[in-house]
């Protein structure tokens, strides 16, 4: 199971924009490093999917337990 995808894919299979990609990551309801972020070496943000259906459902990233990821 894939858990990080590029942000183009993100958006072609959930039909949510970049721009409210973005806006979640500004206003703080998605983290960086946790729901989205560039990796070393690219050009584009990749997004979590764990992370994003857990944010979705209502859940809080573990790390906000004390808990790794």
């Amino acid at each position: 199971m894939l858990y990080w995808v590029r942000l183009s894919k993100y958006c072609a299979e959930s039909d949510d924009t970049p721009d409210a990609v973005q806006k979640r990551l500004r206003t703080g309801k998605w983290l960086k490093g946790v729901h989205a972020r560039v990796p070393e070496g690219s050009s584009e943000l990749w997004v979590n999917l764990k992370a994003v259906n857990d944010w979705a459902a209502g859940r809080v990233p573990a790390h906000e337990h004390g808990q790794s990821a």
